[in-house]
């Protein structure tokens, strides 16, 4: 059965932010819940032995961005607690402008953590080499074919205009070279087949969607009108169970804020179940080890609700 944690905070003021340390002890909370040991530490080095790690962002959106303090994070947590030398860790995306907007520093050089897009001068996609899954048939960046040998899911928690969501499998679209191709019948099944793509299933460690700021409509693109706080993090090292609980929380937000539902919009997400028939994951919420916490004011940590 996959696992999927789910850990956030309580009692924040609902338009603040989390900073480096915050989010560094909600994933030092959710990593220890995803091991067996509950060893944050242990579990990093299993699933990160070395090699380099790929950390793609979701920078699309520039005011609503994969946050730079999660990021600064978990590449604290690769170095310290997994041994990954600094400089093998590269936070990328499509291209190095949206990641320049989104406050990243662009670096390609051989000193430091690396960050860069695929249009970064000597990467692009895969020359010549078409990638193949179900409908999809694209080139595939080479950060992904050639550059790292982990890949880390950094999406963000927002409403779709056609996939009904973006949460973590979406955002592996900016790692094709066609993207705008596979947005017919809502993105299914096309989100999944892409997921499927050979570099990015094999790649796949862990996924990570950013909810904590959500734009639970009106989205992909930035809306302040739309936004509400759920001060959490989704984890799983299943790329379509993370999803799916994503979709619960995006579901209750619409809910809470009195937005109409997705299937009104027909806007339903259809991506899940097809992924979870190709075997890329659990695609059904009754079968997935949820578990869920919440770090409390005084910095104990309590048992939580998915839902509120």
């Amino acid at each position: 059965m996959s696992r999927v944690v789910v850990v956030k905070y309580s009692g924040k003021p609902k338009d603040d932010f989390l900073d480096r340390d915050q989010y560094r002890r909600l994933l030092e909370q959710g990593l220890g819940l995803m091991s067996n040991n509950g060893s944050y530490a242990a579990h990093l080095k299993s699933r990160f032995p070395g090699g380099t790690v790929g950390m793609k962002t979701n920078c699309l959106a520039a005011w609503n961005p994969t946050f730079l303090p999660l990021v600064d994070a978990l590449s604290e947590l690769l170095t310290d607690k997994a041994g990954i030398v600094e400089n093998d860790i590269v936070v990328w995306d499509r291209t190095n402008r949206e990641l320049e907007r989104a406050g990243y520093k662009l670096n390609a050089s051989s000193f430091g953590r690396r960050c860069l897009g695929t249009d970064a001068n000597g990467v692009g996609y895969e020359n010549g080499q078409f990638f193949s899954a179900g409908k999809v048939n694209s080139l595939v960046t080479r950060i992904l074919t050639e550059m790292v040998d982990h890949s880390i899911n950094l999406g963000v928690l927002k409403h779709h205009s056609i996939a009904g969501m973006s949460a973590g499998m979406k955002n592996m679209y900016g790692a094709v070279s066609n993207p705008n191709k596979y947005h017919a019948n809502n993105c299914s099944p096309y989100a999944a087949d892409v997921n499927n793509l050979d570099p990015i299933r094999k790649k796949h460690r862990l996924t990570i969607v950013d909810a904590v700021r959500v734009q639970y409509d009106r989205g992909p693109g930035f809306d302040s009108a739309s936004m509400d706080y759920y001060h959490g993090l989704i984890l799983s090292e299943d790329p379509v169970a993370a999803d799916v609980v994503s979709l619960e929380i995006l579901k209750f937000l619409r809910r809470r804020n009195g937005a109409p539902t997705l299937a009104e919009r027909q806007q339903d997400v259809r991506y899940l179940l097809p992924a979870q028939d190709i075997g890329l994951g659990t695609g059904k919420i009754e079968d997935i080890d949820l578990q869920v916490a919440v770090i409390t004011p005084d910095g104990s940590v309590a048992k939580g609700d998915l839902l509120q």
